[in-house]
Order: C-alpha cells, then sequence, then structure tokens
C-alpha cells in the first residue's frame, strides 16, 4: 500500500537523490553535482549500491558537499521531503523497488531519461551564456558610446556613400559644427574641396579593400592648416560593408615639436660640425681616450706637434706618450675619481723624441647612464713660450753681465794702453842707446818687448770679446791651421797643465786643410773647452789626468774631440750644459758662462758642439765647424732678441 507524504514540497528548490552504481553514477554526479544550481535541484542524498575501494564516486560526492550517503535504497524509500529520484543503474530490480517503495508522489528518471537531462544541463548553460554575452553586449555598447563621446579625438561613422551619419562632441568642437549640420552630407561641406579629396580617397579604399587603414595629411580647418593622423576602419555586418568608422587624431602640436626638434638638431649638428672643423684644426693638441685610457681620436695639431699620424696612436695608452708615463696615470686618475684635473708642466716626446712641454687639462665626459664615457685631453703646447721665456731671462742676464763686461773691458784697455807706450818708450830707448848695453842684455831686452806686445794684444782681443756681450761684432774671418790653433791654446793654459800636471795626446791627422773661420773666437772655444776638462780631472783626486785631442775631416767638416778622464756629467745635466749660468761645478767655483759661449760661438761660425759623457769616468765634447763657412757670421743667439 502506497505511502502518503505528509510535508509540503519546496518551491524553491527541487530535493533530489541519486541512485546508481559505477560508471553510470559516476557520469552522472559529474554532469549534476556542477550544475544543480542550474537546473534547481538540490542533491539531498546519493545511493551508492556498488562502492568499491578505487571508485571515484565518493570524492565526487564529498566535493559537491553532499553529506547523506549510503549504499542501500531502504534510507531514502521512508524519507518524504524527495521531490525527485534520478536512477543511473541498468539493474530493473532497483528501480521496480524504488517505484514501489517511494512515496506515489515522488517520480523517478531511468536511465532512458538521461539524454532528456543532459539536453536540459545544455539549454541551460547555453540560456547562461547568451544571457552574459548579451549582458557583456551591452556594455561594451555603452562603453564604446562613451569612449565616442568623451575621447579627445574626432570620430566619425559614415555610410558607404561616404555621407556623415555620425558625429562626436569633439569632432563637432573642432570642426565648430553641430551633428544635425553635417549628417547626411559629404566632406565637402565640411572641408574646402582639397582637404576632402584625399580624405575621401583614403576612406574609398578602406571600403574597397575592407581592412583598416592609416593615413596623415593636412585638413583646411577654421582657416588653419591642422596636421592630422586617420584611422579608418570598414564596418562589416552579415558579410556586407555597411560604412566606416573614422578616427582623427590632431598631430599639429606633435608636427611642429617634430619641425622645431628637426629644426634644433640641423642647428646641433651644424655646432658639432663647427665645433669639430674647431677641435680638428686647432694647433693646441686634443685627443680623447675610453675610461681605459686608450687613445679614441687625435686632431691635427697634436699630429703637428708630436709627429705621429692618426693611425698610428688611435687604439694605443695616451701614456705612451709620455716621458713620464707614471704621472699621466696619476692625472688620468684623478680625472676618473673626480672629473677633472689639471697639470701645469707635462712632458710629452715627439715621434722624434723631442720634448714638448705642455699644459695639459683632462675632463671625464658621462654617457646617457651616467657612466663614463670618454675623457678629452686638451694640451697647449708651452715649448716655444718657455723657450722665449728662458731666453728673455737670458738675455736680461746677458745684458746685465754685458754691461759688467763692457765696463771691465774698458777699465783693463786704459791701463794696457799705457803699458804698450811705455813698451814702445823702451823700444826706442833700446834702439838709441841700446849699444851702450851689453849684447845679451839688449837681446833679452828685445825680446821681453816683443812678448809684452803679444801680451797686450792678446789682453786687448779678450776685453774686445767680452764686449761681444753687449755688441754684435763681426768676426774676423781668415784662414785657419787647426793643428796651430790648438797648439796657442795649450800654450795659453801651459801654466794650468804644468800646475795640474796633466798628460796632453796629440791626436792630430797629418795634412788637414786650411779653412776659413774666426781664429780669436775658435781659440775662446778650445780654451773654454781645455780649462773645463783639466777643472774636471782635478776633481778625481789620485788619478793621473790625460787629456786627449784628436782631430779629423770629412768632406764639409772639421772636427776636433776633447776628451778628459774627469769626473764626467751626470745623466740628467748632459742636456743642459749648454744653458747660460747652467753649472755643475761646487758654489764659487764655476759661473755657467763657458759652455754657453762655446756654443754661441760655435752657432755663429755655422759649427755644433756635442757631448758625451759617463759619470764617473770621462767625458768627450766634438766640436763641428765647418770647411765653408757662412759668408757673413750669424748674430750672437743671446742677443737676437
Amino acid at each position: 500500500m502506497k505511502r502518503v507524504k505528509n510535508c509540503a514540497v519546496s518551491t524553491n528548490r527541487i530535493n533530489t537523490a541519486l541512485v546508481g552504481e559505477g560508471r553510470q553514477l559516476t557520469d552522472l554526479l559529474a554532469g549534476l553535482a556542477t550544475r544543480s544550481s542550474l537546473l534547481r535541484l538540490n542533491i539531498v542524498a546519493v545511493v551508492d549500491l556498488d562502492p568499491g575501494p578505487d571508485s571515484p564516486n565518493l570524492d565526487l560526492i564529498r566535493g559537491a558537499g553532499i553529506q547523506n550517503i549510503s549504499t542501500g535504497i531502504d534510507d531514502i524509500l521512508t524519507r518524504d521531503d524527495l521531490d525527485l529520484v534520478i536512477l543511473g543503474s541498468e539493474n530493473h530490480d532497483v528501480a521496480a523497488a524504488l517505484r514501489t517503495g517511494l512515496f506515489p508522489h515522488i517520480p523517478v528518471l531511468g536511465p532512458e531519461a538521461n539524454n532528456i537531462i543532459q539536453s536540459a544541463i545544455r539549454l541551460v548553460e547555453d540560456n547562461r551564456a547568451l544571457r552574459s554575452d548579451s549582458r557583456r553586449l551591452k556594455e561594451t555598447r555603452l562603453r564604446l558610446n562613451i569612449f565616442v563621446e568623451t575621447a579627445p579625438l574626432s570620430i566619425y561613422i559614415k555610410d558607404t556613400e561616404l555621407r556623415y551619419r555620425k558625429i562626436n562632441n569633439h569632432a563637432q568642437k573642432v570642426l565648430g559644427v553641430r551633428e544635425t549640420d553635417v549628417v547626411g552630407k559629404r566632406d565637402s561641406a565640411v572641408f574646402s574641396s582639397g582637404g576632402a579629396r584625399w580624405l575621401q580617397k583614403v576612406e574609398q579604399e578602406t571600403l574597397n579593400s575592407r581592412r583598416t587603414l592609416h593615413a596623415t595629411g593636412v585638413l583646411p580647418i577654421r582657416g588653419q592648416m591642422m596636421h592630422v593622423k586617420v584611422t579608418l576602419f570598414p564596418v562589416i555586418e552579415n558579410g556586407r560593408v555597411e560604412g566606416l568608422y573614422g578616427l582623427i587624431e590632431d598631430t599639429t602640436e606633435l608636427h611642429e615639436s617634430e619641425r622645431m626638434r628637426h629644426q634644433v638638431d640641423d642647428q646641433l649638428n651644424e655646432t658639432q660640425k663647427y665645433l669639430r672643423e674647431v677641435l680638428e684644426n686647432s694647433r693646441d693638441i686634443i685627443f680623447l681616450t675610453d675610461p681605459t685610457g686608450n687613445i679614441l681620436t687625435f686632431n691635427r695639431g697634436a699630429e703637428g706637434s708630436l709627429g705621429y699620424s692618426r693611425d698610428e696612436v688611435v687604439g694605443a695608452p695616451a701614456h705612451q706618450l709620455c716621458a713620464n708615463p707614471e704621472n699621466f696615470d696619476i692625472l688620468f686618475a684623478e680625472t676618473m675619481r673626480e672629473g677633472h684635473s689639471t697639470s701645469y708642466e707635462a712632458e710629452f716626446r715627439s715621434k722624434d723624441q723631442r720634448a714638448v712641454i705642455c699644459n695639459i687639462s683632462l675632463t671625464l665626459i658621462d654617457g646617457p647612464d651616467g657612466k663614463p664615457l670618454e675623457v678629452v685631453c686638451l694640451c697647449r703646447d708651452l715649448t716655444t713660450r718657455l723657450r722665449l721665456k728662458n731666453d728673455l731671462i737670458r738675455s736680461e742676464r746677458l745684458a746685465a753681465v754685458g754691461q759688467l763686461a763692457s765696463g771691465v773691458a774698458h777699465e783693463i784697455n786704459n791701463p794696457l794702453a799705457v803699458i804698450d807706450t811705455i813698451a814702445g818708450l823702451v823700444e826706442e830707448t833700446l834702439e838709441d842707446e841700446g849699444e851702450a848695453l851689453k849684447a845679451d842684455t839688449r837681446t833679452m831686452l828685445t825680446k821681453a818687448m816683443d812678448r809684452l806686445h803679444h801680451q797686450v794684444k792678446r789682453v786687448t782681443a779678450i776685453t774686445h770679446s767680452l764686449l761681444g756681450f753687449v755688441r754684435t761684432q763681426h768676426a774676423g774671418m781668415a784662414n785657419v791651421d787647426i793643428e796651430e790653433l790648438l797648439e796657442e791654446c795649450l800654450g795659453v793654459l801651459g801654466t794650468e797643465i804644468r800646475r795640474s800636471r796633466v798628460e796632453i795626446v796629440r791626436l792630430y791627422t797629418p795634412n788637414l786643410p786650411e779653412f776659413t773661420s774666426d781664429p780669436m773666437l775658435l781659440q775662446q772655444v778650445f780654451v773654454n773647452l781645455i780649462k773645463n776638462s783639466i777643472d774636471a780631472m782635478q776633481e778625481v783626486p789620485g788619478r793621473t789626468g790625460i787629456l786627449e785631442i784628436m782631430t779629423s775631416v770629412d768632406a764639409r767638416r772639421l772636427l776636433v774631440t776633447i776628451q778628459d778622464n774627469g769626473v764626467g756629467i751626470p745623466k740628467e745635466d748632459q742636456e743642459k750644459i749648454f744653458n747660460l749660468f747652467h753649472t755643475t761645478k761646487p758654489a764659487g767655483q764655476g759661473t755657467g758662462m763657458g759652455l754657453s759661449i762655446v756654443h754661441d760661438i760655435l752657432y755663429r761660425l755655422g759649427g755644433t758642439v756635442r757631448v758625451v759623457s759617463e759619470p764617473g769616468q770621462w767625458s768627450r765634447f766634438v766640436v763641428e765647424v765647418p770647411l765653408n763657412p757662412p759668408e757673413i757670421p750669424l748674430p750672437d743667439p743671446s742677443i737676437s732678441l
């Protein structure tokens, strides 16, 4: 006998029980558990008729949040709160037991109803997706309308005849029209014919090609030319082109900015070109290095001052150009640390090993990322300026010495004139009254007067050379026998040679030709050099002094070598000994003038002098005199300024 349900059916959800086994129950749980809310099902119980240890049904049941789980149908036969039982089993006995044991108002859907259930699930899902799509479409249209009306772009819609169907607020403001003024009209009602023509051409191409196009151009708007960027894309519905959308962006300011940027770029390029020309053609030494100190560029001024070509130095370390690479490295490190460094007198070496004194300034240039990019080396060649400065100082000193020499020379010449006059009186007396003297006495006095006259002439010549410090004198050019001249110089220094016990070794080349020069000036040269050698040998006590004098000749010059075994000349002084007032002798024993005079005299005569020395062992001076000297001796370099 059927039982009658004594409680009301829920009007909101359908209380449902699932009964089944194996794969069928699994498919039923998978299909309904996650979609029960869509079907308005409330699964309150599950009966798994064949639960196995590996069955996935238990996990699905728990995942769906179903608490009432059993393995027999008796648990649901007595429930009067059920509205529906869905059977997922082919067992006919179970189906019959359910239909007879449940309340008569509770329907039982067997496996034959699965297709209906699946169709219902799909229908509900499709309906839900449709509602969702419709909602998104409405939202999209709303956002699109908001964008069209508020975007800072001129947006319009045209039909296939290129007549306006709609324009947004921004376009109305830009064009100065109302939408009703342009709807249904072509571009000619808005723009001049020229402006409309190119725009219509692009729009027509968009309709024909059925694809989005971009274009830039100029539109005449309110009497002014507006640079614009246009984006056009077709409106296609059901495969047919129904019109187009147009977006016009005002790029006038951008175009003007680009024009100004190009103008600035052109000016910058001109400035850079001018700067490159200035730097490249500057007489200063300018080169760039990378942060490691390797040379990147080398201007013409650097090529001219240092003698290197650009290809010879680019890529090489910059410190190789310096006489003291360590000092440059210190300066470079300071630049990398502080950004700038300066040295007022840095010595570079030219390709031919000349000393080039420079005022050097290093500046670090950073890249856009703030990292060191390159170092600018700006060097001002001070060599000529320093030489002129030294020459000026030398000239001023010589002027002072010359004034002193002039006074001394005049003071000496006065008593010399008296001595020469007295010698003349003695000679006259010997001629008149010499017969009263013994023959030996008369002969002795006559020879003494000859020597006296000779020495007076020598002293007079010396005073004349002193006057050469003050005024330019023309050398007395005459034929010179070099061997005879050297012997005269040794005779002048005979007393010093004997006192110092110096051994003279003569290595004269026989039959040397006579040549034209100033014998008096040459005598000053060799007397100074021999005197210096004697002094140098006296500074080495216990060593027998040996002075070698050697002569030789070639096709155009005569060479005289004077070598001693004295104290020698320090390496650092060998390039300076011919400078005025430079001396290696102890204080109070040397004036620093002798070798400077030697250098200047030989310069005037077209000759040269050079020195080679081994400190502590020996020194060798080589004098070169041209066989064909200048017709007029050059001016004294000491007073040439």
